[in-house]
């Protein structure tokens, strides 16, 4: 079974983690990019185990609601 952490969705990005019990050195940390009503898969990365991929996984959310952030604000201006 295929299990699907969602680590971040926001407006303009997303994060996920996919873990899949038949293989459990297989973590996988995906990026995707929100474009109109498509997401385009900007990062797919592999980690044998789940401490290493969430760590990966939060600086991910991190990065991207910093960059989210600094567009906002350059909006408001």
């Amino acid at each position: 079974m295929e299990n699907v952490i969602e680590i971040l969705n926001s407006r303009e990005s997303s994060v996920v983690l996919t873990h899949d019990d038949a293989d459990p050195g297989s973590w996988v940390v995906r990026r995707w990019k929100k474009i109109l009503w498509f997401r385009k898969r900007i990062s797919s990365d592999w980690f044998t185990n789940k401490e290493q991929a969430m760590a990966f996984a939060n600086e991910m959310k991190r990065m991207s609601e910093e960059r989210d952030n600094i567009h906002l604000i350059e909006r408001k201006h």
